[in-house]
């Protein structure tokens, strides 16, 4: 797999960069929320759901990416 860094980065941290997809929006508006007056709770609300949909996403990405390594890579 020394062929390929990107994959194995992937299969190596692909748990952890899932998780970061999908805190990502959430911790903006949490940023947003602190630092603007005007923010409302909607937001809140509204990243919540695209910080999961992000994360299911990108999980099944990496769950992709495993199957294939597994499958067609030699080990």
């Amino acid at each position: 797999m020394e062929n390929y860094p990107a994959v194995a980065f992937l299969v190596k941290y692909g748990k952890w960069i899932a998780l970061l997809t999908g805190l990502a929006p959430v911790a903006a508006v949490l940023v947003a929320m602190v630092y603007c007056t005007s923010a409302h709770w909607g937001w809140l609300v509204a990243a919540v759901v695209l910080g999961a949909f992000a994360w299911l996403l990108m999980k099944a990405f990496v769950e992709l990416i495993q199957i294939i390594v597994d499958m067609l890579l030699p080990q």
